[in-house]
């Protein structure tokens, strides 16, 4: 491999049209995490994929306080 140059990752390439107040969300926290946009897309469905997972099981979806405390509610759309 050429010096520089990243190994071609295997996987499926996306187009991907957002409002700019999303791409700036997108931007904002890919900077906050030191790191890709790709990557906290990668992350939004893993976590979307519990989410529907266990929302479709009649489960609840709740942030909570350090001591457990339940703060909100995430409910889903349908």
């Amino acid at each position: 491999m050429m010096p520089g140059l990243l190994p071609k990752v295997k996987g499926k390439r996306l187009s991907l049209n957002l409002s700019d107040a999303a791409y700036a969300d997108l931007e904002q926290m890919a900077a906050q995490r030191q790191s890709s946009m790709t990557e906290i897309v990668r992350l939004a469905l893993g976590l979307a994929r519990i989410a529907i997972s266990e929302s479709e099981k009649g489960n609840k979806l709740l942030v909570t306080s350090p001591n457990g405390d339940a703060l909100k509610e995430i409910v889903l759309p349908r």
